[in-house]
């Protein structure tokens, strides 16, 4: 007499990744495709670095800024704005695009399709524009201190962070472009309008133009987003402990960083739950 065992089932399992391995291969994907083009590639990587060179060929290599015996060159000081301006640029600017391209090309419904789920989607994604802000910055930060001269930072805790100030204002920043991309009302609207914060934002808070010399009205407005703080927070890093004397309240407000940021998350994280649909499978 035969036994039939069964404590396993009578036919083959059913595996499916999880939705973070989901996320991931979604990741791989979209830099993948974003390779493909080339030239959007090396316009998005070497813009920074670019307008850096700018700034150095324009100011020269003088010491025009700091007290007595702290001056720094303007490409040092206005190296932490550029690193700040990056968090904006990959974040908001580039990302609402990529969204909103996917809202009107009929990818997001395609993909709605599939048995992707929209947290994979969201992995996908911010993927794709932490290789753009590592890869930016990286190319940034090496270009400053081989072609203009600029010091790096030699400790760890400054590198620290250099880190969770540029993750955490690229997060803050992706979640407000997402939100942004879904109330566009096409693709070509949002990659045109999303410029529009992205530039006065960086005229308004210490990105081009010492953020103690602007009017005190536009140091509010500037006070109320991240780049501001992102931005303080980098020259805490990069500038001379001299220079603290130069920000508001004369101290580099690390804490304050945090905070506005993290609200900015959270903040970007309700709007993206309450403006993006991910169409329901059928």
């Amino acid at each position: 007499m035969t036994t039939i065992d069964t404590t396993r089932p009578a036919g083959p399992t059913s595996w499916r990744p999880s939705t973070l391995a989901l996320g991931a291969r979604r990741a791989v994907t979209e830099i993948r495709a974003f390779n493909r083009d080339g030239l959007s590639l090396t316009l998005i990587m070497f813009f920074p670095v670019v307008l850096m060179g700018l700034f150095g060929t324009v100011f020269g290599d003088q010491p025009t800024f700091g007290p007595p015996g702290a001056e720094v060159t303007p490409a040092q000081y206005f190296l932490p704005g550029m690193v700040a301006l990056g968090t904006i640029l990959s974040g908001f600017q580039n990302l609402s695009g990529y969204v909103a391209a996917d809202r009107f090309n009929g990818g997001i419904k395609r993909l709605a399709g599939t048995p992707l789920p929209v947290v994979s989607y969201f992995i996908g994604k911010m993927g794709v524009t932490l290789y753009l802000i590592v890869g930016q910055t990286t190319i940034l930060l090496l270009g400053s201190s081989l072609l203009l001269g600029v010091d790096l930072p030699t400790t760890l805790g400054a590198w620290l962070t250099i880190a969770w100030l540029l993750l955490g204002a690229t997060a803050a920043w992706a979640v407000v472009g997402i939100a942004f991309a879904c109330i566009a009302k096409s693709a070509e609207s949002a990659s045109t309008l999303a410029v529009l914060p992205v530039l006065i934002l960086s005229f308004t808070s210490g990105v081009y133009f010492q953020y103690s010399q602007l009017p005190e009205w536009l140091q509010t407005f500037a006070s109320l987003t991240p780049l501001r703080w992102t931005a303080s927070g980098m020259r805490s890093v990069f500038l001379p402990a001299e220079f603290e004397v130069a920000e508001p309240g004369q101290t580099w407000a690390l804490g304050m960083s945090a905070v506005v940021i993290a609200l900015w998350l959270i903040v970007g994280l309700v709007l993206t739950r309450l403006t993006f649909k991910w169409p329901p499978q059928k």
